[in-house]
Formats: C-alpha cells, structure tokens, sequence
C-alpha cells in the first residue's frame, strides 16, 4: 500500500493535525510505561477447576498485589478474605450476606480496601487502557476512584462521599463484583497457552469456554489439542485414538460434553467381544479411585474395539505414506476393518466432524493458536524442535519435501490450517503431529499402543534428543538463534514433558535458556510429579515460576480462604525493568508513530 492510501485511511481517525500530535504523545508515554503482565500455562489437560482458579488468582499475582496496596493496615487473615472475594465475587458475596450483620459497614470498608488493590494493579496501564476495561455502566465513578484527585479535599473524605452514595443507592453488589472482575482483569496483561488443553480431565470445553472470552492471549498448539482438531477434521484415527485415551482415563465426560453420541460404540463392543473379559484393556487406577466392576468392563470392551480399529486404520495409512517412516509401528496383523467396523468409524467421524460446539472450539485454536509462538524475544513452543542425535535438527518429508527446524514448524503450522479447509494430505497428516516419530508436538519416538494391550507389556517410548540437548545452552542459543531470537534474556518455555520434581529433576536447564512448565497440573500426574502443576510469571522485573500444590478444593477456597498454595522461585531477574518500548508491542508502537509522523507533515504542507 502506497503512502498516500496509507494516509487517507488513517485521516479518518486522525482528521486534523491535533489529533496526530495527540497520538504520538499518547503512543510515546505508553512506550515508557513497565511492561504488563504474562501469564504462562501448559498442560490443562481438561482440569477446569484448577485452572480457573489459577486465572482467578493469577499464580498469586493478586495476592501479592493485596501486600503490596494494603501493607500491614490489615490482618492476614483479612487478606486472604479480601484474596477470595476477589476470585469469587458473586459466591462470597452470597455468604457474607447471610452472615454479616453489619453489612453497609462491610461494603465501606471492603469497597475502600478494593480501590486500593485497584489502584495498584491499574498503575503500569494508561488511564485510557483501564477505562476500556470497565464495565460502561461504571466506568465513571470507577474512573473516579482509581484517578482520585489530591487536591482540594481528603482522600477519607472523596472516597467516603462516593462509597456511601454507592451503598445507599443500593448498588453496592453490583459494584464491588465489577471492580474485583477489573482487578482480575488488570492483574495479566496476556496468557500464553503452550499446549494440551484436552484429555486427562473433564473440563476441557469449559476451559475453552474460558479462553474464548478472555481479553489477550495465544495458544501454541500441543498434540493432544491436534488430536481433537484431527478427530474433527474427520481423520478416523484421530477419532479412534481420542476416544481410546479417554476411556483409559475415565474421561467419556468431556466427550459427552460436546454432545457427541457414543451409544453405537457401546452397543457395538458388547456384542463384538461378549465372550471376551478384555483382560489387557481394564482401565488403570489413574486417580487411585475404586471404579465399579461392571463399568470397568464395559470400559474395557470399548477401548478394545476403538483400538482394534485404530490399529487397523493406522496400519493403512503407514503403508500408503512411506515418507511417514514408522513400518516399525504396524504390529497389528491387519489392515482391513470389517463391514460393522466401518459402519462404527463412520457414525463416529460424522459426530465430530459435525458437531457445532467443537467446531467453535477449533476455528478458536485455529484463530489464536500457532505451532509455536515468539513473544517478546522468547520462544514459546509446545513440545520440541526435532533434533538427531549428533545434535542437528531433523529432517521431516512432507509430501515430498524435506523441512527441518523454523521452516518445519512454519510448514507444519500452515499444514493444519490446509487441514482444516479440507485437504485430503494435509487431514491424514494430523494423524502424524499426534504420533509420528519426529512430530515437534509429540517429541518421542514411538507410541506403543500394540505392545500394551495386546502383549501386556510396556515399550520403552524414547525421548527426541532435543530434551537431552536443551541442557546445554550453547544448543539453546542454536535454537532461539533458529527463531530469530537473541536477546539477553529469551528463552525456550516447553510444555510436554512433566517435570519429576519428586526424583529431584529441575523444570529450567541451558543457564536458564530453557524451562519446562508442565509439573503435573492434571490429577493424573500428581503421583509422578509430587506437585501440582507449575505456572510462569514474567512481569516487568523478571521471570518468577510458581510451583502449585496438589492439593486445592473451590469448595475450601470459599468457605475457608484456602487458596491454591504455590511456592514462588525467581529464575530471571531483569538488570533493569523492562518496559513496553522493549516488547514486540512497542516494536509496533513504534512503527506507527513514524508514520504518524510522516502523517503530520503532510497536514503541514497542505
């Protein structure tokens, strides 16, 4: 686009010369403000209750924002009252109603604390920025509050004339539900997803649910986020293994969920293996629950016939894509389904090819979701960039094509996009991303379904040697470099790989180039990990990761302020504060101030 079109356009923003000189002053401070808040999370794996509850609090963000505004002019165990009510407004709200007896005190006094914490998480922001974070039917008074001025009359008394107008008129509520939601509003300033929200638990439609509202964020694709895309592309055995993974997991719910009907599944496996105990197939203690015998074996009977079919459609496809590499991997001794297999498989694709609350949720990861992501000089990428043994990136055939480091997540980006709008290739492919052997979101070598249910044995599945490499930093500079990044502080955050932190291994490796954040946020992994998920903070001062508990109840959050326990460890701190100037936001900033500029003196030679 030509200057002059470029100009035109923006003079219907800009209409005169004030306008532009507003905005490049307005653009210019805003450069100079501490760089907001992120907020890094990776393997949900469907658990929707902690999960919301960490964006509630962000990783203790809040908590810390309530020392930090409010010092020692309160108790402790009013802060943590003062925590809860902002992560659950509505819900605290109802109990102290029924309790407090004095409740046009408590409103002034909480409402007096809350513009405190307010005012602390609204400073790194232009008062536009947090004004559009407002509901509109407060944006005044809340305007009012945040930006209160000093002079003239006393803070006691500006604050005491608006609060009691508040309570009197009987709004009280209302507004202190607004201002906790715009505390947690401001507390982040964007999220990172760094894959797998899917499987292992229940809720990861509510968690999409979740994401779709949220006001700035980007999801870097994980394998189990490509199955789910694969199954509603229509590839069979992404179906097939989806529906496998979640009878294993006592999962079905979230299928359920989205409405999809797996009735015919059911009615298929009784009849097919009636005679059959499908010993291999029971379903393991992965919650250290009991699970009822009967459901067990139906359970079991259902996740042998979809993995029959699996295996078989699997077999197909490895046979009639060479460039895959993965004959090792055709165990099963048969290729063909039966004419009731391929009646099933294909009632199944149907349902989630058409199913239209699933297809929201993948036009969303389509939307905001990437194979990896750069921001803000670090690189941001699920599970790995493949990686030979003698330590050079691997080499993948797409089509016929070779595609390594960048230029293969580049490809393998725009593939799943090809997918989505209906290429035949590129849909049989997201079969691969889940499972191949050099697919960058899968990061090992084998999956050994065969060898699991059919010969009761586990097989060794063998770790890219790119999670051996990014101990060393010299290999993650090699990779950051490949990325184009080479700043002072960017580094690689992973997901992927759980981090066995009760076997004494360390999320962060490579001086700090490297960091994995999956501790084990899903129920499934806590015995493995021996803690509850780990989440990153990078602000304006560093990077702070924050190791969870296990442990956590809503239930106990709201009766007893129990928050979600996290043990805070800084891992980068910044020389000097980083500010938005430094960012790739204001990299862009900077861009339109130039033109901005250009702009102006066009307006000065007319």
């Amino acid at each position: 686009m030509e200057k002059k079109e470029v100009y035109d356009l923006l003079s219907r923003e800009f209409p005169t010369p004030q306008a532009v000189m507003t905005e490049i002053i307005n653009l210019g401070a805003i450069l100079n403000l501490p760089k907001g808040t992120e907020h890094f999370l990776s393997d949900l794996h469907g658990e929707s209750e902690t999960f919301l509850h960490i964006l509630r609090n962000a990783s203790g963000v809040i908590r810390t924002k309530i020392d930090l505004a409010l010092g020692d002019s309160i108790s402790t165990e009013e802060k943590n009252e003062l925590a809860t009510l902002i992560y659950y407004p509505e819900k605290r709200l109802e109990k102290i109603k029924d309790s407090e007896e004095e409740l046009d005190s408590f409103y002034a006094v909480t409402l007096g604390r809350l513009i405190e914490v307010c005012k602390l998480v609204a400073a790194k922001y232009t008062r536009s920025k947090v004004r559009k974070a407002m509901p509109r039917e407060y944006q005044y008074i809340l305007d009012e509050l945040i930006n209160m001025p000093y002079h003239s009359i006393t803070k006691s008394e500006y604050y005491a004339n608006i609060i009691s107008g508040i309570i009197s008129l009987g709004n009280a509520d209302k507004f202190i539900v607004a201002m906790c939601l715009l505390i947690q509003r401001l507390a982040v300033d964007h999220l990172h997803i760094v894959g797998d929200i899917y499987d292992r638990g229940n809720g990861a439609d509510k968690i999409m649910d979740k994401l779709r509202q949220y006001h700035s964020l980007d999801i870097e694709w994980g394998n189990h986020d490509v199955l789910w895309m694969g199954a509603h592309f229509g590839n069979e055995a992404c179906v097939c293994n989806l529906i496998r993974i979640n009878c294993a997991y006592r999962n079905l719910q979230v299928i359920e969920n989205y409405g999809i009907n797996l009735r015919p599944l059911v009615m298929f496996a009784l009849e097919e293996y009636v005679g059959d105990p499908c010993e291999t197939f029971r379903i393991s203690d992965v919650y250290g629950e009991e699970t009822d015998f009967e459901k067990n074996e139906l359970l079991a009977k259902m996740t042998k016939a979809i993995t029959v079919i699996q295996l078989k459609l699997e077999n197909a496809w490895i046979k009639r894509h060479p460039e895959f590499d993965m004959d090792d991997r055709v165990l099963y001794p048969s290729s063909t389904l039966t004419k009731k297999e391929r009646a099933l498989i294909n009632i199944l694709k149907e349902e989630f090819e058409s199913n239209k609350r699933l297809k929201e949720h993948v036009d969303f990861l389509l939307k905001r979701g990437s194979a990896y992501k750069t921001f803000n000089g670090n690189l941001l990428l699920h599970g790995c960039v493949p990686t030979e043994k003698s330590g050079e990136f691997s080499c993948v055939i797409i089509g016929d094509k070779p595609y390594k480091g960048k230029a293969l997540l580049d490809r393998l980006d725009v593939l799943v996009r090809t997918a989505a709008n209906g290429d035949r290739y590129a849909r049989e492919f997201m079969w691969y991303l889940w499972c191949g052997k050099k697919s960058p979101f899968y990061g090992r070598d084998k999956m050994c379904v065969y060898k699991r249910y059919f010969e009761n044995q586990e097989e060794k599945e063998n770790k890219d040697p790119y999670y051996e490499f990014v101990k060393d930093e010299a290999f993650c500079l090699k990779v950051l470099k490949e990325f184009g990044l080479n700043g002072k502080y960017s580094t690689i955050v992973n997901g992927h790989m759980p981090v066995k932190v009760k076997d004494g291994e360390l999320p962060e490796s490579g001086n700090c180039r490297h960091i994995t954040i999956d501790g084990g946020l899903s129920k499934a992994y806590h015995t493995k990990t021996g803690i509850g998920g780990y989440t990153l903070i990078c602000n304006s001062e560093g990077m702070n990761l924050v190791c969870h508990s296990p442990e956590f109840s809503k239930e106990e959050a709201l009766e007893h302020y129990a928050d979600l326990k996290g043990e805070v460890r800084r891992l980068i701190a910044f020389e000097k504060r980083i500010l938005v100037k430094q960012t790739d936001k204001g990299a862009e900033m900077q861009k339109q101030i130039e033109v901005l500029k250009g702009m102006l003196k066009e307006y000065y030679k007319a």
